[in-house]
């Protein structure tokens, strides 16, 4: 799947510039005719369209950067390096992105500034973050970042560094634990005695990396057993406006959005967005494969982790990640006894979004499982932030320290995927799977490029976003206007989102109630409108894997033996309702009114019933 071309508007961004002379560029001057200084080290590209100036070769500190800019949610990315002043008298400066400044270009507070101001739950995600960015920077030498202050900063409930120091001597965690026990006298009184001796012992080099981040855990894990924690998930797809078929898939299905419809341990739990690859017979067998495994694999992963009273995150990540190449497996199955090869061969994105209950407690810890470009982004009301990174070659590029992002971005192929489920086998899959707590409310994003190309997500944060937060807009409501604005915006591919909105106060029976009959009826009740007769009995596999395949397509016969074989397919069939005879006159009408059955798709609620109860090849004659 090629990534479309950038988009044609480019949204101011902040830039820190490091080794910057603030005396020699105060604000509003220019360094080298391009960068306007704000304040300080702040600065602004006034041509965003070009590339930024790169030196023939890197330095190590800078391919340092870049490796670790895997770690978006916290860390900067190089943007460009400039060397100002005379040839015998160059001076460096270091363009970094991603940097921890808000929106209004200051720069975000230090961890020790809001400290004092966090709540119990934060104070302790805030530290989690720290120690978990250890590991990662030691392995570059950057550790020592962590232990000056000025450098850590908060951006909402993330831990954001500025920029990078070098370990220029050995540091160690303990050093972390001389830190933090200055702060003790600000922690919140629910965690001043555990706190103070985990400070204590940290400090005394008690603790290793895994041990301290595991001591962090179970704090967190009490905490919230008096913490109310209310989840409310949402899904909804569409074909797009230039596609014949929809590829993607998402869970909770788009025929049970109702709560009451859904398993007990995986409602309010669960939330995931597939977009297909290989076109279609391909990329739809692949997306609905991979949804109904899932579904499957996760009910069983659930259910034990609510029965094991020795839960481990590490434990449930590597659980998660053997359940993805599950599904690859599966996938990988079908396309080899299809002697499926090369582009021919399905496959499918996949975001996931899990919440568990830890020995049956509330839990405020989201694991995230990616494989592709489908996107999961987190909503607060301050900020707006990408949690996954994109499989594609330009983010290899620079994450293997080979190129500047900017730069790998322009490659022809900078979009392509890198890996999908199913097109190869597990041994050379990585599934990623990314572990944060909420500390605040919260909307979790999950879609499929249908939306995030262009970057529309960033565009429409104030105006789609926002509002899902601070109103009790019913999320089902709110996923049809996200669809409805991507097609505004992009309408290029099919278009698939979940939203997974977490709120800090117990349920609310009465938005419950209103986000039920909200849910369209033609969604409450899409299985009374498939007409049964004809279809194939099902039969389902260890892994609980189904297949779909549309009978109403010209290739069903092509698409039945394509799974033939195969025993854990499982076949729906799915034919339209009956079509009105009524409406069949009146859409003639119209189209005879206006000189074209073009016309007829100009009416949005024409176009809308067109798609959802004509067969594909009547759907053609009135396009």
């Amino acid at each position: 799947m090629e990534k479309q071309e950038q988009a044609t508007a480019v949204e101011q961004q902040y830039l820190w510039a490091v080794g910057l002379d603030t005396e020699a560029f105060p604000p509003e001057s220019l360094i080298g005719d391009r960068y306007r200084v704000l304040s300080s080290q702040i600065v602004v590209d006034t041509d965003a369209f070009s590339l930024p100036e790169l030196p023939l070769e890197f330095q190590t500190y800078v391919v340092s950067y870049l490796k670790l800019s895997r770690l978006s949610l916290h860390l900067p990315r190089p943007y460009g390096l400039l060397l100002i002043g005379e040839e015998l008298n160059l001076s460096e400066v270091f363009l970094l992105e991603n940097v921890p400044i808000d929106r209004q270009g200051n720069l975000c507070p230090t961890l020790a500034q809001v400290w004092a101001e966090a709540s119990a739950l934060r104070q302790v995600n805030l530290l989690w973050q720290v120690l978990n960015l250890w590991k990662p920077l030691a392995e570059q030498n950057m550790a020592r970042t962590l232990i000056d202050p000025k450098l850590v900063r908060v951006d909402g409930m993330w831990v954001r560094l500025l920029e990078l120091q070098a370990d220029v001597a050995a540091v160690h965690i303990s050093q972390l634990g001389d830190i933090w026990v200055q702060w003790l006298d600000l922690a919140k009184p629910e965690i001043t005695e555990p706190i103070a001796e985990f400070f204590y012992s940290l400090g005394r080099g008690e603790y290793d990396i895994d041990s301290a981040i595991a001591f962090l855990d179970r704090i967190a894990l009490k905490l919230m057993e008096n913490q109310p924690l209310t989840v409310r998930i949402a899904s909804a797809s569409d074909v797009g406006q230039q596609r014949e078929h929809n590829e993607d898939a998402c869970y909770p299905d788009m025929h049970h959005q109702k709560r009451s419809e859904q398993a007990d341990n995986m409602r309010d739990r669960l939330a995931i967005v597939c977009d297909g690859l290989g076109g279609h017979e391909g990329g739809e067998v692949a997306s609905s494969l991979a949804i109904k495994t899932l579904e499957q694999q996760l009910k069983t992963l659930l259910q034990q982790a609510e029965a094991d009273p020795d839960f481990s995150a590490q434990g449930f990540i590597a659980q998660l990640e053997m359940v993805a190449r599950v599904v690859n497996n599966q996938i990988v199955a079908i396309n080899d006894q299809q002697q499926r090869h090369a582009q021919q061969r399905m496959g499918t994105t996949l975001v996931m979004a899990v919440m568990p209950r830890p020995n049956g407690n509330m839990c405020n810890e989201v694991y995230v499982v990616h494989v592709g470009d489908s996107r999961l982004y987190c909503v607060t009301k301050d900020n707006l932030r990408q949690v996954t990174l994109d499989d594609d070659v330009a983010t290899r590029e620079t994450t293997l320290g080979y190129n500047f992002f900017a730069y790998s971005s322009q490659r022809i192929d900078g979009g392509a995927l890198i890996q999908a489920l199913g097109t190869r086998g597990s041994d050379m899959l990585i599934p990623r799977v990314q572990r944060f707590f909420i500390d605040e409310d919260c909307l979790l994003l999950l879609c499929s490029d249908g939306l995030s190309d262009f970057e529309r997500v960033d565009q429409i944060y104030d105006s789609h976003l926002l509002p899902v937060l601070s109103e009790n807009k019913p999320l089902s409501r709110a996923c049809q206007d996200l669809i409805d604005k991507a097609n505004e915006l992009n309408g290029h591919d099919n278009i698939t989102v979940a939203l997974m909105r977490c709120r800090f106060a117990t349920a609310d029976p009465d938005e419950d109630h209103v986000s039920e009959n909200d849910i369209p009826t033609s969604i409450n009740h899409a299985e009374e409108d498939i007409d049964t007769e004809g279809v194939q009995s099902s039969t389902e596999d260890s892994a609980g894997a189904l297949a779909l395949i549309s009978p109403d397509s010209k290739n069903s016969d092509a698409q039945k033996s394509d799974l033939s074989g195969i025993d854990s397919a499982k076949t729906d069939l799915a034919v339209p309702k009956q079509t009105s005879s009524a409406f069949i006159v009146i859409l003639i009408f119209v189209a005879l009114i206006l000189g074209t059955g073009m016309a007829a798709m100009q009416f949005p609620q024409v176009k809308n019933w067109v798609r959802q109860h004509l067969p594909v090849n009547l759907q053609r004659f009135v396009q």
